[in-house]
């Protein structure tokens, strides 16, 4: 999806910092459509704003009907990439209702199907959500997923980084797993090899 930087971009001639400032903050489009602009990830720090088919069109709209700033002698003219985005309305729909699905299942775990287990950044949001920093278990998509945690202490010793892997047989009956280790798990504290007395990390 573009975001609305990026469509503003397509369309010719416009101010875009003052054409952004009248789509968000002015009375150009009804709350409806302003709610067709979304944060790019809602459950991130994310400043960027993507925008929907149905905020786009109301704004191609606008600057073919000269409602948008524009620069000194400057109007409206063609915008192929403009109506090549629309074009590609169903497609885009599907992709918002996608992501209000994944961020509403942080909250309500019954929205999460057996193919988001592999996706560890969303369980453990979901995790995180429900039981908090700790390992569990929850039945999620219809299978029983167990989080683990590991800790790998620093080579001075002084602070730790969090190693997490959760683990689920799928419904076909496959063992699977996903997770992710801290930068401190490459370091020589938790390495045999390389610790050289330092002591392993721990559990």
């Amino acid at each position: 999806m573009l975001s609305l930087t990026d469509f503003l971009a397509t369309l010719p001639g416009i101010l875009p910092r003052n054409a952004r400032r009248v789509i968000l903050e002015g009375d150009l489009l009804p709350q409806a459509l302003k709610d067709d602009i979304l944060m790019r990830n809602a459950s991130l720090i994310d400043t960027v704003l993507i925008v929907g088919p149905d905020a786009a069109a109301a704004i191609l709209a606008a600057y073919r009907d000269g409602y948008l700033p524009m620069q000194r002698g400057k109007v409206p003219v063609a915008t192929p990439h403009a109506d090549a985005y629309l074009e590609r309305a169903p497609e885009l729909r599907a992709e918002i209702a996608e992501r209000k699905r994944r961020e509403a299942a942080i909250k309500d775990p019954s929205l999460i199907r057996e193919s988001d287990l592999v996706d560890e950044d969303l369980i453990d949001q979901v995790f995180i959500s429900a039981l908090g920093l700790k390992a569990g278990t929850m039945t999620l998509g219809g299978v029983s997923v167990t989080k683990s945690l590991r800790s790998y202490p620093s080579n001075s010793g002084k602070s730790t980084g969090w190693g997490v892997t959760f683990s689920w047989t799928g419904s076909d009956g496959v063992q699977r797993s996903s997770g992710r280790t801290p930068p401190e798990a490459d370091n020589r504290r938790n390495d045999e090899d390389r610790n050289w007395g330092l002591g392993p990390g721990g559990f």
